[in-house]
């Protein structure tokens, strides 16, 4: 029955001093990804149909709670703007993918130990 059923996991980081808003999720990791892929944060909003604004917001909130830079960018001109992973921000990005993978086996784990045990047994029976 749970053979085909696995848990998902979604990791965000709150901001600390008891506001517990998330300032770094699953959006901000795949905007960091598609900036690296694209040199660009407009056309990487575009990519995820993200605003433009919002790809700003994203990138300035994780900053700020950083307290260091993940891209360097450059305003564009006639040929656009650019944009990359700053070395603390590759850094961070791959903590970022080796917790996630870490996280998910723990949890992996953690539903075998519940659900596994509460498969029905279908074999059959011996005669």
């Amino acid at each position: 029955m749970l053979d085909d059923v696995k848990p998902v996991v979604k990791v965000f980081f709150a901001a600390p001093g008891g506001r517990g808003k998330p300032f770094c999720g699953p959006g901000m990791i795949k905007l960091l990804d598609n900036i690296t892929k694209t040199g660009n944060v407009r056309q990487a909003c575009e990519n995820m149909n993200m605003s433009y604004s919002k790809g700003w917001k994203l990138l300035n909130a994780v900053d700020e709670w950083l307290m260091y830079p993940v891209t360097a960018r450059q305003q564009g001109g006639k040929g656009g703007g650019e944009a990359r992973l700053t070395e603390k921000g590759s850094e961070f990005l791959a903590k970022h993918r080796a917790f996630q993978a870490e996280c998910e086996k723990a949890v992996h784990k953690i539903f075998t130990k519940y659900y596994a045990a509460a498969e029905p047994d279908t074999k059959a029976p011996e005669a």
